[in-house]
């Protein structure tokens, strides 16, 4: 052991003998790269996130939107579909969500629409989900139901 220690303090470690130490221009560029890799990852993990948020919004629109067709389809034919009355009042929105029924009727297979029921055949029932606050569309879909005489 005594005489590794002799022979690296003869040698005086030869590869650190012409190193100074660490360069300025060295230390900027090593900062520079890890600075991009953070920016990089920091830009992958905040599109990660909104991706997750808009994919979790279209999820929650649509079991919301598909929960009030199957009620609506159970409902006798009427003019419109009050979301605050029975049945439709069952479900439960969930928090920073509002719900929009709108219908419309067509006496000509769908070539004209009415918003208003004139004892007209075909009814297109559209559910809009948005944002509570800032009113921002998620997502809308529609269904047609008609009235047999």
């Amino acid at each position: 052991m005594r005489l590794i220690i002799r022979w690296l303090r003869k040698e005086k470690l030869r590869f650190l003998q012409g190193q100074r130490g660490i360069g300025l221009l060295e230390t900027v560029i090593a900062v520079a790269i890890l600075g991009a890799i953070g920016v990089s990852l920091l830009t992958a993990l905040n599109t990660n996130a909104r991706a997750t948020r808009t994919l979790d919004e279209q999820v929650t629109a649509t079991n919301l939107a598909t929960a009030y067709f199957e009620l609506i389809e159970d409902c006798e034919y009427a003019e419109n579909y009050p979301k605050d009355q029975p049945p439709l009042d069952s479900i439960i929105i969930p928090p920073g969500y509002d719900v929009d029924i709108r219908t419309e009727f067509s006496t000509d297979a769908g070539e004209t629409w009415f918003d208003d029921y004139n004892g007209e055949t075909l009814q297109k029932v559209i559910i809009s989900i948005s944002r509570e606050g800032d009113g921002k569309p998620v997502l809308s879909m529609c269904t047609f139901r008609t009235k047999w005489p």
